[in-house]
């Protein structure tokens, strides 16, 4: 029997005030900030650069929300707080915001994307508490959100 391993992707559920941030690869996809974990590399670690690769945001608090298993990928999401100037760069050639999507940009949901987006809500109306309480510790601190 042969086993197929699914490369471990750490996935960011960023919110901000036009709607959830998606970057639009090269490729047409749109999706989730994140990516590939290196080697030795947790995937918190990983959410954390990626953001930074793909949006030029930086990650001020990070909490893990839940594992997701995609046709391609083993996701850990995780909900961030950042600031920053948001803009593409490194794969990203285009970033948009999960309520205000046109149509023609939304048919290029991947599918986990999609997924995930719809879990991350349903986890959110349960424990919207915990997410305030990240957002008043980063105020409390006086990180910019």
């Amino acid at each position: 029997m042969t086993m197929h391993f699914k490369p471990r992707r750490a996935t960011c559920i960023v919110e901000c005030e036009h709607g959830i941030l998606l970057a639009e690869t090269s490729h047409g996809m749109v999706l989730l900030p994140g990516g590939q974990a290196s080697r030795g590399e947790s995937r918190l670690e990983a959410a954390i650069r990626e953001l930074k690769e793909e949006t030029n945001l930086s990650a001020h608090a990070a909490i893990f929300l839940f594992d997701h298993e995609s046709r391609s990928n083993r996701h850990k999401v995780f909900y961030l707080i950042a600031s920053g100037i948001a803009e593409p760069h490194d794969d990203a050639v285009a970033l948009h915001y999960s309520d205000r999507l046109k149509p023609e940009i939304e048919k290029k949901l991947s599918p986990a994307t999609r997924e995930i987006i719809k879990r991350f809500y349903e986890v959110k109306s349960e424990h919207q508490h915990h997410l305030d309480a990240l957002r008043q510790i980063c105020m409390k601190d006086k990180l910019p959100l």
